[in-house]
């Protein structure tokens, strides 16, 4: 006589268990993607050579809106690398192009984070 509602809390109980699943599926590629993008950055601020106390000034530029961030919308004006502070001097960081990132990537390559 109940068999309908039999089968509807089966089903009930298999959909449950499916998203139970797909919520740690979810987790679990979220942890990934947290790791990815943490490893990311620390490559990248590796691959630019620069001094903690380097690092921390241009974050402070980049939070403060004097330095032009990509992707980020609502700065007002962007410093480009000869009127930066943290490009003065004789740092390696003066004059970066874009094929020093590509020589550091094939570096990074053989090393092991």
């Amino acid at each position: 006589m109940f068999e309908r509602l039999d089968k509807l809390r089966e089903e009930v109980k298999r959909c449950e268990k499916r998203r139970d699943e797909a919520n740690e599926r979810l987790k679990a590629a979220q942890a990934k993607l947290k790791e990815a993008e943490a490893s990311q950055i620390l490559s990248d601020v590796g691959a630019l050579k620069l001094s903690p106390e380097e690092v921390a000034r241009l974050l402070q530029m980049a939070a403060s809106g004097q330095l032009a961030v990509p992707g980020v919308t609502g700065t007002s004006s962007a410093v480009t690398s000869k009127e930066s502070p943290i490009y003065t001097g004789t740092s390696k960081t003066d004059s970066i192009t874009d094929d020093d990132f590509d020589d550091n990537k094939e570096d990074e390559d053989d090393e092991n984070y």
